[in-house]
């Protein structure tokens, strides 16, 4: 990877960390490691970001803030297109899904090693990232969805379709994970697959299942 031209420490610290929490994850990150990539002391680490912790969340804050912001834009921009009806499900999944397979499928070396940030928080199961997660994609970003899909769905179990929506989400955490597993299994080569081609098949996919009746499960026996 080339060197960073980051003059400001923050800027360096922020890139060093990132490629040490997608190499390492969250436990494996070495301070001192991030420390030497950024070129400052650990002290400087602790007195802008206080802990490891706080490290992490401005470092998923930089890199998801863009993201989420494109996810919730397009989402607006549907629904405004929609006027007073509830948006199909499949401009929903567009909406989802779209932002995701760009940065996993078309984006650049830099972007990529955000794209292995993400995946990895959407799949290690460590606390801290997982609080990181919650902090930034739930609250702002998964709600917007539900409520969307709520209108697209009404007769749909609350339960049913947030499980159905983890789902979709913990698929696009995978992608992230291993951006050129999609071109292998798709083309048995890492060479780019086509964007559209890609979200046709996602979106064709998931929309019979969010659209499948609900799980009723079957009462014990006293």
């Amino acid at each position: 990877m080339p060197r960073r031209t980051h003059e400001c420490p923050r800027g360096r610290i922020l890139d060093a960390a990132e490629d040490a929490f997608a190499d390492s994850g969250f436990n494996g990150a070495s301070l001192r490691r991030i420390g030497l990539e950024a070129r400052v002391n650990l002290a400087t680490i602790y007195y802008y970001y206080g802990s490891k912790a706080g490290l992490m969340e401005a470092v998923l804050k930089r890199r998801f803030d863009p993201l989420r912001e494109e996810h919730l834009g397009l989402l607006r921009q549907f629904e405004q297109g929609a006027g007073d009806c509830p948006l199909p499900v499949e401009k929903i999944l567009e909406a989802m899904l779209l932002p995701t397979l760009r940065l996993a499928v078309t984006a650049p070396p830099r972007q990529r090693a955000i794209s292995r940030l993400l995946g990895r928080i959407f799949t290690e199961p460590n606390p801290k990232f997982q609080k990181a997660l919650r902090s930034q994609h739930e609250r702002h970003l998964s709600d917007a969805f539900f409520q969307a899909m709520r209108r697209s769905l009404p007769e749909l179990p609350v339960p049913d379709l947030r499980c159905r929506l983890d789902l979709i989400w913990g698929a696009m955490g995978l992608i992230l994970c291993n951006p050129g597993k999609m071109e292998r299994e798709l083309r048995g080569t890492e060479e780019p697959i086509d964007l559209d081609e890609a979200l046709a098949r996602m979106i064709g996919f998931f929309a019979p299942g969010m659209r499948a009746p609900a799980f009723h499960s079957t009462p014990k026996p006293e």
